[in-house]
C-alpha cells in the first residue's frame, strides 16, 4: 500500500536504473549464458540494445500504456529481454511458471487480460494451442524457439523476426522509451507476479515501480558492504517467474552493475557453478538439503582417515561457527587449527561451488538451522531472509556477520514487523504491495486496520529483534486433542536422515501424527545390497520387512528430538517423489498440502484404523 518517492534515491521509476546503466556501464559484462556448450558473455551496451529493440517491437506491434506482457519460459536469456524490453515499453509484465499446466496458463492470462505473450518452445506453445479460443484478449504470441513446421496463423510470430521488427523500428521508437521513462511514477505498476498457491487459485500481486526501488536501497543498506564490493557475477537457476529471483537474480543485478549467469538446468547445475565461479547464488532449502545428503553419501564410501579428516575439520568449524555467531574472538589454537582444516577441507569443498563463493541467499521456506550450521562450518555461509510476494519478497534477512542460525534475520531499513496476538507475522513498509490484481476484497482482508500486511505466517520475534518462523499459519495442524503443530520442522528433522529425500506429516483433526515418507533412493538400494535384497524390486523393497525397519530407526531418531506430542506414530513409504509436474509441489518446492492429502487419502486413513 505505501510507496517511495524514489526520488531519493535519484530514480522514478526502474527504466530510469536501466537506461543510464547501458549507456555508463557500457562495456561491463551484464550477462552470462550457454551457447554451443561454451558460456558467452555480453555486455551492458549488448543488453540495453537487445531490450531496446524487444521495447521497440512491442511498440510497433500496438502495445500502450499498461498494456500486460506475458512470458511463458523456463530461465534463458530471452526471458530477461522480454521482462526489461516489456518494462521499458511501458508495459506492466507478468510470468507463467514452465510448469502450469495450459488450464493455469489462461486462467492468468485471463485475469491480466494479456495482449502479448512470450512463449519458449513446442512445448509451452501448445498449451497455448489448447486454449487459444479462450483467450479473446490476445494479440501476438511470440516464440523463443520456434517449431518446424512453422504454424502459419498471423497472431504467432518467431522471436528472430519480432526481434528484426524492433531492430528496424527503433528509431522511430526510441523517444518513445525515454518519454516513458520520463513519465512513470513511483506508483506506476511494474510487474505482477502470481503466487504459486499452495491453496487455492493464484492471485496476481501488484508490485509497482517504487516497491522495487525501496526493496533494492532497502538490501543495499543492509547488505551492501558485501553485495556491491564482493560480487560481481550471480548465478540464477530458481524459476525467474517467482518473486524472489526476479528481484535479486535479475533486477538487483541490474540495479548494482553486476553479471546475471544463467546455469543451464538443474541437472548441470554443479557443473556451472565450476564454469561461472559465482559470488552469489539465491536458493531454497531443498537444494542444501540435497548437496548435504550429497556430502554424508561421499563420507559413506570414503577411506577412514578421509572421513576421520572431514569430521575433525567438521568440528573445528562448528566451533568456529559457535564463536563468530556469538561475535567472540577466535582463541589462537583455535585460529591455527581452523586455518589447516581450511587448507585440506574447506577449500575443497567450496571448489564444488566455484571456490569464489561469497555467500548463498536462502528463501522460500524455512531453511533447517542444523544444515544452516553444517554448511556454516565447512565456511560456506547462507544467509537466511524472509517475506513474500506481496513484500516485494524480503522483508527481513541475516548478513554474512550479523546472524542467528533458525532465525531469518532483522527487518530490513524501512520495514515494519510485528507479531499480531495469534501469533501471524505482520510487514509495513515501502516494500509492501499495492493490491491484488482485480481483488478489491482480497486486498482489504489482506490488511489490518493499521495498514500491516498480514502475511499468514506464524511467528515470533525475540527481545534482540530477530525473527523466527514457525509455519504458515493455514498449514497448523490441529488435533483432535487440539494441539496447534507446525509440519514443516518436523519435517525438516525428518528428511536429515541420508533415508529420507522427502515427508509430508498429516494429523489434523486425528489423534496423532502420520507421516508419507520419499526414500532417497541410492542410499535406500546401498542399504538393500547390504542387506542382500537386491533381487527386489524397488516397489517391493518399499515393503519390505529389513527395510522398514531402516526407516523405523530414522524416525526413532527423529522422534527424540520432538515434543511427544509431535512425534510421529506411523509412516509409509511413497515409490514415486512429490514433483512439480504432478501439482503436489509449488516451483519452490513447497508442498500443495490440500493435494497430497487428496491423492494420497486411503494411505493417510489406514494408519488410523485401529
Amino acid at each position: 500500500m505505501e510507496v517511495l518517492s524514489g526520488k531519493a534515491m535519484g530514480f522514478s521509476n526502474y527504466n530510469q536504473v536501466l537506461l543510464k546503466n547501458f549507456q555508463q556501464l557500457a562495456t561491463h559484462p551484464a550477462m552470462m549464458f550457454k551457447t554451443a556448450g561454451e558460456y558467452q558473455t555480453i555486455t551492458y551496451q549488448q543488453l540495453g540494445d537487445i531490450c531496446l529493440e524487444i521495447a521497440s517491437a512491442l511498440l510497433e506491434l500496438g502495445l500502450a500504456h499498461r498494456d500486460r506482457v506475458v512470458i511463458l519460459s523456463n530461465n534463458r536469456p530471452e526471458w530477461t529481454f522480454a521482462d526489461l524490453g516489456g518494462i521499458l515499453a511501458g508495459g506492466i509484465t507478468s510470468a507463467i511458471y514452465a510448469t502450469n499446466l495450459a488450464d493455469e496458463a489462461a486462467y492468468i492470462l485471463n485475469d491480466l487480460e494479456a495482449r502479448f505473450l512470450f512463449v519458449e518452445n513446442q512445448e509451452q506453445l501448445e498449451k497455448i494451442l489448447q486454449v487459444r479460443d479462450r483467450l479473446p484478449h490476445l494479440r501476438k504470441v511470440i516464440v523463443f524457439d520456434p517449431p518446424d513446421p512453422w504454424p502459419e496463423v498471423d497472431w504467432l510470430m518467431p522471436f528472430s523476426a519480432f526481434q528484426d521488427l524492433g531492430r528496424h523500428s527503433r528509431p522511430t521508437h526510441q523517444s518513445r522509451i525515454h518519454q516513458v521513462a520520463e513519465q512513470l511514477t513511483p506508483e506506476d505498476i511494474m510487474c505482477i507476479i502470481y503466487t504459486s498457491g499452495t491453496t487455492g487459485k493464484p492471485k496476481g500481486v501488484v508490485l509497482t515501480h517504487g516497491n522495487y526501488l525501496h526493496t533494492i536501497d532497502s538490501l543495499l543498506k543492509h547488505v551492501g558492504k558485501y553485495y556491491l564490493n564482493d560480487v560481481q557475477r550471480n548465478l540464477s537457476f530458481l524459476p525467474l517467474a517467482h518473486a524472489l529471483e526476479r528481484l535479486a537474480g535479475q533486477f538487483l543485478v541490474f540495479y548494482t552493475g553486476k553479471c546475471l549467469a544463467f546455469a543451464e538446468s538443474i541437472d548441470t547445475l554443479m557443473e556451472n557453478f565450476k564454469e561461472v565461479r559465482p559470488q552469489l547464488v539465491t536458493a531454497v532449502p531443498r537444494f542444501f538439503e540435497k548437496i548435504y545428503a550429497r556430502i554424508q553419501e561421499g563420507l559413506e564410501t570414503a577411506s577412514p582417515l578421509k572421513r576421520w579428516l572431514f569430521h575433525w575439520a567438521l568440528r573445528v568449524g562448528y566451533r568456529v561457527s559457535h564463536l563468530v555467531e556469538a561475535k567472540q574472538p577466535l582463541p589462537w589454537h583455535v585460529a591455527i587449527r581452523h586455518r589447516l582444516a581450511n587448507r585440506l577441507i574447506y577449500r575443497k569443498v567450496r571448489q564444488a561451488f566455484g571456490g569464489e563463493l561469497v555467500f548463498f541467499v536462502s528463501g522460500g521456506a524455512p531453511l533447517n538451522k542444523e544444515i544452516a550450521r553444517f554448511f556454516h562450518a565447512l565456511n560456506i555461509i547462507i544467509v537466511e531472509g524472509w517475506g513474500a510476494t506481496e513484500a516485494t519478497a524480503p522483508a527481513t534477512l541475516n548478513t554474512p556477520d550479523d546472524f542467528r542460525f533458525g532465525s531469518v534475520g532483522k527487518p530490513l531499513p524501512g520495514i515494519q514487523v510485528k507479531v499480531a496476538e495469534d501469533g501471524e507475522l505482520l510487514i509495513k513498509g515501502p516494500n509492501i504491495f499495492k493490491e491484488y490484481w482485480n481483488l478489491p476484497e482480497e486486498t482489504a482482508e489482506s490488511f489490518t486496520q493499521d495498514g500491516f500486511y498480514k502475511t499468514g505466517d506464524i511467528g515470533r520475534i525475540d527481545q534482540d529483534g530477530w525473527v523466527y518462523i514457525t509455519d504458515r499459519k493455514k498449514q497448523l495442524i490441529i488435533t483432535s486433542g487440539g494441539k496447534n503443530i507446525p509440519p514443516a520442522p518436523i519435517e525438516q528433522q525428518l528428511i536429515q536422515s541420508r533415508f529420507i529425500e522427502q515427508a509430508f506429516v498429516h494429523g489434523d483433526n486425528r489423534k496423532y501424527l502420520t507421516a508419507l515418507l520419499v526414500p532417497d533412493r541410492a542410499a535406500t538400494e546401498r542399504q538393500a545390497q547390504q542387506l542382500g535384497l537386491t533381487h527386489l524390486s524397488w516397489e517391493e523393497l518399499l515393503h519390505h520387512p529389513e527395510i522398514l525397519k531402516v526407516f523405523q530407526q530414522e524416525v526413532d531418531q527423529a522422534n527424540q528430538h520432538l515434543a511427544r506430542y509431535m512425534q510421529i506414530k506411523k509412516f509409509r513409504l511413497l515409490p514415486e517423489p512429490f514433483t512439480v509436474e504432478k501439482g503436489e509441489l509449488t516451483p519452490t518446492l513447497k508442498s500443495k498440502r490440500k493435494v497430497i492429502e487428496s491423492r494420497y487419502r486411503s494411505l493417510l486413513d489406514e494408519m488410523y484404523e485401529d
